[in-house]
Order: structure tokens, then sequence, then C-alpha cells
């Protein structure tokens, strides 16, 4: 039993190509975790790694907190299952089940034990004396599983073990697999390219494209709050149908037309969680429909619930238990020929059938193909999606907000609230360029706005608790002047529906574009390397002292951050130009003086930013600024003393993390 933790990792061949990209994830103990993607997305690759039959190019893995990156497969308690089993042919089962067990000369009886266990729990007791070319498929796979077994590991690594099964016995299969997981007890990444299979078996699911992770979640909330549009297609089945649109607000209502000519209304508290400025008329979106969340219409259906639309049958699918009814959205044929099957909409095009629906009816609907049926469209599950990132614009967890105000010399107003702007915003003017009839913009994060002080006032609508990344959080939806704005914060609830609370913004983290305002960098960089130098320490003996070399000034490197670097690079590392990446909070300043010159970065403050609940100075350091804490004057000498534990460690010439 084991806990992972992958940070920064990648996968490079020849220097150049990247198959995995900036993994990032916690896997906790006990935990089935699913890897998912079409093939050459990464997945296979990040499971080897793991396994360490591939060299980590740079990140670090962490098994039960012990850095893992030099140690030999073999010392890693990780047993894994292959797509081929890789069983023994000249062996019986359970000479293969025995196989490593007696190569680590394990007592016999011990073996003996271990085995007969293993055969009982997957039923293959009745085949231990039989050869694998003897067995079928899946007592195939039940054997390799037992053989993974019997060492105990800490961690099982299955890559695609049921690709080679028929349909049947991989649902057999899968439920055996997530029974074996639960009796135990221990931690499992199963990677697949069949996402029936992830839905059905993770407790997690990690999704990836082009080596990088599009989404970590539990099955229920990638199905229901896709991150983007790669996710909404490729996981559900059939699949979710996209279309090109554009939304208008009208008061508390809000119009959706479709490009293909359908349109519908839903209220605005359904889509309250999308940015206003999608609901202009103009912005173009995209909209996802599952077909599970589109049925025929029947009469006395609450129009404020579902939406009517119009649909010309294509091709009728019965299923048995349901009618699959593929279609396209209005009465006449339109410039691209109707979806008439999953299998028509590419991959790489989900947009390519304009206009194409799929309905999902009872056993006993009737609907031919050429006819016209009216579809009824759940409103409260529709999917929204930017049309050119591509990312989901009706988040689960908003993380932002983008409100109209107004900006005066000493004050900002938005929803009817009125800030005083810190002296660090204060005599700002319209950038140039911007119209005078325009109306301003505020986008403040949905984590800068602080709830319980300050002079703004807002009403609690609701708040959910939620997980992310192991820390327990509150979403808070407020109603302000008229106005919904989300707001995160750690913890469980400190209020509740129908109070009306205190709140002040961090305008250090907001963003007008029309007054120039920007948030502050969320990092600072600086260039360099890493470099040792031999000196002569007390007793006079030589020893090596290694150095953060930034901007051609040298640090003390801690040891701790030394055996990482050391661990993910090994000596390449002194050859590397690399970017040193830290928060403006990482940086401690103090005046400089001549006890700590040798410890400290060196820099000058350009200019001083008051933000009212913090201040911070413009630090020249060799030409580059460094944004960072501080309460001082312009053009006082100062040090900077870095925390390494927080130290982002860039390989600048490929640009991958190191640490």
């Amino acid at each position: 039993m084991a806990s992972l933790s992958l940070k920064h990792v990648y996968k490079v061949y020849d220097g150049t190509t990247k198959a995995v990209s900036d993994f990032n994830m916690e896997i906790r103990d006990k935990e089935f975790i699913v890897f998912v993607g079409p093939s050459g997305c990464g997945k296979s690759t990040t499971l080897r790694m793991i396994a360490g039959l591939e060299d980590i190019s740079a990140g670090e893995l962490r098994i039960d907190g012990v850095i893992v990156n030099d140690v030999e497969p073999g010392d890693r308690n990780i047993a894994m299952v292959f797509q081929n089993y890789a069983l023994y042919p000249h062996m019986t089962v359970y000479e293969n089940l025995a196989f490593a067990l007696r190569t680590a000369k394990v007592p016999k009886d011990v073996i003996h034990e271990k085995v007969t266990e293993a055969a009982r729990i997957l039923g293959i007791t009745e085949y231990l004396e039989r050869k694998p070319r003897a067995l079928s498929g899946g007592q195939r796979q039940r054997v390799a599983l037992g053989r993974a077994m019997v060492r105990s590991p800490k961690v099982f690594l299955l890559d695609e073990p049921l690709s080679n099964l028929d349909a049947k016995l991989r649902g057999a299969m899968r439920a055996e697999i997530t029974r074996l997981h639960e009796r135990l007890g221990t931690t499992f990444i199963y990677v697949t390219h069949d996402q029936v299979e992830a839905m059905t078996m993770g407790s997690r699911i990690v999704v990836m494209k082009g080596g990088f992770v599009q989404q970590i979640d539990t099955p229920k909330n990638l199905y229901n709050h896709p991150a983007n549009l790669f996710v909404a297609g490729f996981m559900g089945t059939p699949p979710m149908s996209f279309h090109p649109a554009t939304m208008k607000k009208e008061g508390e209502t809000v119009r959706i037309s479709l490009d293909c000519g359908g349109e519908m209304t839903a209220s605005y508290t359904t889509l309250n969680r999308v940015q206003t400025r999608y609901m202009n008329g103009i912005h173009p979106v995209i909209l996802g429909v599952r077909p599970d969340d589109v049925v025929p219409w029947r009469e006395g259906m609450a129009p404020d619930l579902w939406a009517k639309l119009p649909v010309t049958v294509s091709t009728v699918e019965a299923l048995g238990g349901e009618t699959l009814i593929y279609g396209h959205i209005g009465t006449a044929p339109h410039d691209n020929p109707p979806l008439s099957a999953p299998e028509d909409t590419p991959d790489s095009s989900p947009l390519s059938k304009r206009g194409a629906i799929i309905i999902k009816a009872p056993a006993d609907y009737e609907a031919h193909s050429g006819g016209l049926i009216q579809a009824a469209v759940n409103l409260g599950k529709l999917h929204l999606f930017d049309r050119e990132t591509e990312v989901s614009i009706k988040p689960r967890i908003p993380t932002e907000n983008l409100i109209p105000c107004a900006l005066t010399a000493d004050a900002l107003t938005f929803a009817g609230q009125r800030l005083p702007l810190p002296p660090a915003l204060r005599g700002r003017k319209a950038a140039e360029g911007v119209a005078e009839n325009a109306v301003p913009a505020i986008l403040i994060p949905a984590d800068a706005l602080l709830l319980g002080t300050g002079s703004g006032r807002a009403t609690v609508a609701e708040a959910e608790t939620y997980t992310a990344q192991g820390v327990t959080r509150t979403l808070y939806r407020l109603t302000v002047g008229g106005e919904v704005i989300f707001a995160t914060e750690a913890g469980e609830p400190r209020f509740s529906v129908g109070d009306v609370l205190p709140f002040d913004v961090d305008l250090s983290r907001v963003t007008v574009e029309a007054y120039g305002i920007h948030p502050l960098p969320a990092e600072n960089r600086l260039s360099g390397r890493f470099t040792k130098e031999k000196e002569l320490d007390d007793k006079g003996k030589r020893v090596y002292r290694f150095y953060l070399e930034m901007e051609d000034m040298p640090i003390p490197a801690d040891p701790e951050l030394c055996e990482k670097l050391f661990s993910c690079k090994g000596t390449a590392i002194f050859r590397a130009p690399l970017s040193y990446r830290f928060p403006p909070d990482a940086v401690t300043v103090t005046p400089r003086d001549k006890d700590t010159e040798n410890t400290v970065l060196p820099g000058r403050v350009k200019g001083i930013l008051d933000y009212g609940r913090v201040t911070y100075a413009e630090i020249d350091v060799c030409g580059k600024t460094v944004i960072a804490p501080y309460n001082g004057k312009a053009g006082e000498a100062v040090g900077l003393t870095l925390d390494q534990d927080r130290l982002t460690v860039v390989d600048a010439e490929v640009d991958i993390i190191i640490v």
C-alpha cells in the first residue's frame, strides 16, 4: 500500500520530442487511478516511468514520500500487468505464479501459501498444472494478475490488460479487477483507451491528450463538468454533440442562437456560472449536449426546464432497452450531411456535422428516417465552451468574475459597491485606444474576494464545499447589487445562505484592461545556472560547495534542492541553462549589510507599490525586476533571501521543469 506523488514529470526523447509534459498528481493510498486518452497521448509512457521502465527526463517521482527517480524497477515494490500477459509459455500456471518468489529466494512453504491463496481469490485453482497455451484469454489475464498479487506490491500498474479480450469478457474482467482492488486494499494505476473502462473502474480519472493532462477528476465530475471540448467529446457514449452558437442576456433570460438555425431560451439562473461577457449576442461559443439530456418532446414538459427543437431524423438504432435517434436540428437538409452513427464523427473534428444531434428515446418510440420529430433539451445540463480556446465557460467551480465597473481618481465602483483605490492604483486614466463611451469591466479571481471584512456588502445565495488537491474549500455564490459573483476560500463554510456580509477585494490581483490595470506577476523569473566551486571548509579540507547562479550572482544552494536537482538531472545539471521561478511571497527582503552579502541576492529598490493590505517593492536585480513584499524606500540597497523549497527550476533550453 502506497501513496505516489508526481511533480513536473516530463519524458523527452532525442532532446526535443516531449511524450509527457509537466505531469503533476498526488495519488492517495488505496486509490484506483485510471489514465485514459487516445493512442499516443502519453498514458503508457507515464505508467512506465512510474514502474522504472522509462527514465524520467525531468521532475520528481515519490513513493511513500521517498524520491525514486534513480531507484531500479525491482526495488520499487511495484507489480506491472501487461497487455500481452507476458507469461512464460514453458511453465505451468503454478510455476508462472511462483517464479518471482523463487527468484527472491522466498521459502517454499511461503511460496505455496501465496500461490494457492492467489489462485483461490482469482478462481484459477483448477488450472495450476496447465500451461498458458491451454488457457483462454480471460484465464491468462487472471494468471498475470496473480503473478503480480503474490509479490504483495505497494502499487499495481496495469497497462491495457483487457484490450485483447472480447467485449463480453472485458465486462466480466472489469468487475473482477474492481473486486480485486477492494479486496487487496492497495493502490491501482490502470491505463486504457476505453472510456467505458475508465468510467466504471476508476475512483479518479486522468484524461490525457498529446502528452498533456487535460483533466483529473472523479468519473461523475468528468462526465458532468468536462474542463474542455476534448474531454467533453472523449468521455461519454454515445458522444456529446456540439453546436456553434451565440448567447444574448435579456433581463433574467438568456437566448441561445445556434448557427445551424435552432434557438432556445434559458433562465439566467441556470447559466449564472457563465460570465456575462459571453452573453452579448456576439461572442462565439460552442454548445454541447449529451444524448442522455435529449429526449422526445412530451406535452406538459416545463418550458423553463426543457427547450423544444425540431429534428429531422437520419438514422434510428433500436437497442432493445432504448432507441437512439440520429438526426440534425431543423426541418431542412444542411450543408453538411447529418450524423448517421457515432463513428461518422471524426475524433479530430467534433463540429464537422453541422446541427447533428443524438436523441435517447424509449424502446417503443416510433421514428423513421427522413421524418420530423420534436426534441426536448434539458436546459440544466447544457455544456458551454469558448469557441477559440475550447475551454469550458460553465465550470463546476468558477475561478473568476467579470463585472462592469467605473474608475475615478481614488475609487473603484462595481455592482453598486464603492471601494477606495490604494496608492498603487490611484490616478489611473483610460488606456490609449479605448472608446470614450466604452464600459470598462473588472476581472476579479474568485479567491481574490476577501469575505468578512471591507466596505462592500454581499448576500450569500449558495455555499458549496468541495475538495481541490486534497484541500477542503468552499464556493460561495453571492448576489451583489444585482450581479452574481463567485468567491472561494479554504475550509468549511463560514457563512450561511441569506447572510449579508462585508467583503473586500485584493486589488493587487484584479484586471481592468480599459485602465491598464493588471495583476502583479504570479512569479518572478531570473536566468542562470547551477554551479559548484572547490573551497576550503573550517578544517582546511577541500570540499565542493554548490550555488544557484542568478543573473551572474551566486547564492548558496540548500542541500535538499541540490539532492533534487542531481536526482532529476545528474551532472548534466551543470551544463544546462536554467530559469529560476518563484512567487513574490517566497522572497524575504531586508536592507543589505556586509554580514549577509555573500548569502543573499543583491538588489536595489526601483519603486514601491502600496496596495493597502500589502506593500510590494519593485527590485532591480542585474537589470531584471523582482516583485516582493517590502515596505521600504526607492533607491534602497537590499538583499533577497529565497525560500528554496518554493523555487521552480526550469531547463531553459528545452523548457521543462526540473523541480
